[in-house]
């Protein structure tokens, strides 16, 4: 008897990268942005959300 322990169900795995892709499009043709400013979007919201997970832990860890 062959049991798989891992399936590949390719339509559920690609389908969060396609809707990534597609929505990183959408926001950059909307706000008529290059790859390089929409580079430095995401760098400044990946630092927006690291100060706010920052910011989170001090006031759980001291209070």
């Amino acid at each position: 008897m062959n049991r798989k322990l891992f399936t590949s169900d390719s339509k559920s795995s690609h389908f969060l990268l396609g809707f990534d892709k597609k929505a990183a499009l959408a926001i950059q043709n909307h706000f008529r942005l290059s790859n390089y400013q929409m580079l430095v979007l995401c760098w400044l919201k990946g630092l927006w959300t690291g100060i706010l997970i920052s910011l989170a832990l001090h006031y759980f860890i001291s209070h």
